[in-house]
């Protein structure tokens, strides 16, 4: 038998509120049983793994070794990356290309990064 991933975890000051920017982003609520002030909070996608947010005493302080790709469902890479910002994303480095290939890496409000790529439309036309 072979394992499968039950969450990506995130470390973080505030659990919640972390949670709640991811919950906008992939479209799915913060676990009801959760809420702020809580030292763990996760969010269960149907179909993915669980994301699972924890409560840590220190700041992120280097650049992660495994992060989350996104590709947007309904709506442009460039449409999506705009999205994510109103949410309260930034754009950390933009590695777009004329011809419309390339990603952009942005960082969650804690600071982990993670990439927009292109939507499936994009890819294939």
């Amino acid at each position: 038998m072979v394992s499968f991933i039950r969450n990506v975890s995130f470390d973080c000051a505030d659990p919640y509120a972390l949670a709640a920017f991811w919950a906008g982003v992939i479209g799915h609520p913060v676990h009801p049983d959760c809420a702020p002030g809580d030292d763990e909070v996760v969010i269960e996608p149907s179909g993915g793994p669980r994301l699972f947010f924890q409560a840590v005493p220190e700041p992120k302080t280097l650049k992660n070794r495994v992060h989350v790709c996104l590709q947007p469902g309904d709506r442009s890479r460039d449409d999506e990356i705009d999205r994510l910002v109103t949410l309260g994303a930034v754009v950390a480095a933009d590695h777009r290309v004329a011809d419309g290939g390339g990603w952009a890496v942005l960082l969650d409000p804690a600071g982990n990064e993670f990439c927009v790529t292109r939507s499936e439309d994009e890819r294939h036309p």
